[in-house]
């Protein structure tokens, strides 16, 4: 007896059904940021923050580079475009300016003057978790827990809308709470509580 291999219907099923699953099975394909794209998003959200609307947030001068990265060639600029362009470059920018990104900003734009008025008390410090925290100032009640509470709610919507309109894997969220840890010391006044990456707590 000859056997012919199997049964064409069969054959067919086979294919339709393989069809069907890969049309139907969504792939998710995750961005993975570098945390100098992360803090440089972050520092801009935190100046949008720290400003009144309508106005535009002052640009820092560009970063300082240290050894021989970053440095013209001697022999002439124009070297210099020809040279292949870093992989760091093909990486897209964060997306910070959506509208659900720029909700969490306005609602935090309009509590960050009584944010400030705590943090110059000694009530309120910038934790190492891009969040605010209590800390054993004069006065503090329960108002400055209230903000905490509110600014911390906001603070972790803004962080979850970001990985999610970004493409990033949830294992990302600790970089983008670092990112913002950084930009709230660096923009930290004289006096304020801020926490080192160490979790030593400090006033700048």
């Amino acid at each position: 007896m000859i056997t012919l291999g199997p049964h064409p219907l069969r054959m067919l099923a086979l294919a339709v059904t393989l069809l069907a699953a890969s049309g139907c099975v969504p792939v998710t394909v995750n961005v993975y940021f570098p945390q100098e794209k992360i803090d440089s998003a972050a520092g801009s959200i935190e100046d949008l923050v720290r400003v009144e609307k309508g106005e535009k947030p002052a640009t820092p001068p560009p970063a300082k580079k240290d050894g021989k990265e970053g440095r013209v060639p001697a022999s002439g600029p124009w070297l210099a475009l020809l040279a292949p362009a870093p992989a760091e470059a093909q990486i897209p920018d964060l997306k910070v300016r959506t509208p659900e990104v720029m909700a969490s900003i306005e609602s935090r734009r309009a509590r960050f003057p009584q944010i400030q008025q705590w943090k110059g008390r000694g009530c309120i410090g910038e934790n190492a978790q891009g969040l605010v925290e209590a800390r054993p100032g004069q006065g503090c009640g329960a108002e400055a827990g209230a903000l905490i509470d509110a600014e911390n709610r906001d603070r972790m919507t803004l962080y979850r809308t970001l990985l999610q309109q970004n493409n990033m894997a949830p294992s990302e969220l600790a970089k983008v709470q670092a990112g913002f840890a950084k930009a709230n010391r660096e923009r930290a006044q004289s006096g304020e509580w801020i926490q080192a990456q160490t979790g030593q707590w400090t006033r700048k």
